[in-house]
C-alpha cells in the first residue's frame, strides 16, 4: 500500500496487473449524533465478550468512558476512522489495565483519564 503524502485522506493500492485503484475517504467531517449513536451501539455489542476478561465493574467503567468520550466528539470535525481508533484504543487500555491487576478506583480513574486524554488529542489533531 502506498500513501499519498500530499493528501493523507487518499490511499492508493496497485493491483498485480498494474492497474491502480484509488480509494478515498473523507479526511474529516462533523460527527453527528446519529454517527455517535451507531458507534456506541457497535462498541457495546463488540465489548460484550470483554465482560469475562474485565469483570462487570471494569466493563461498566469502560462503557462510561466511551459515552463520555463520544459525547465530547459530538459535532467535532474528526474522521470516523479516528473515532474508531479511539474506541479500539479504549478497549485495549481497559484490557491492559485489567491484565496488570489494576482494579477498583485506580482502574476507574486511569481509564477515564486515558479516555479524556485520547479524545483531547484526537480533537486537537483534527
Amino acid at each position: 500500500m502506498k500513501v499519498d503524502q500530499n493528501n493523507p485522506a487518499i490511499f492508493q493500492t496497485k493491483a498485480i496487473t498494474g492497474n491502480e485503484k484509488n480509494f478515498s475517504f473523507p479526511s474529516s467531517k462533523r460527527i453527528s449524533f446519529e454517527n455517535i449513536r451507531i458507534f456506541r451501539q457497535h462498541f457495546e455489542q463488540g465489548t460484550n465478550p470483554l465482560r469475562l476478561v474485565l469483570g462487570e465493574d471494569q466493563h461498566q467503567t469502560m462503557i462510561v468512558a466511551m459515552y463520555e468520550g463520544t459525547e465530547k466528539l459530538l459535532n467535532k470535525d474528526v474522521s470516523e476512522f479516528a473515532v474508531l481508533e479511539y474506541l479500539e484504543g479504549l478497549k485495549l487500555a481497559a484490557k491492559e489495565l485489567r491484565l496488570k491487576g489494576i482494579s477498583g478506583e485506580k482502574y476507574r480513574v486511569s481509564l477515564l483519564e486515558h479516555s479524556a486524554s485520547s479524545v483531547r488529542d484526537l480533537v486537537q489533531s483534527s
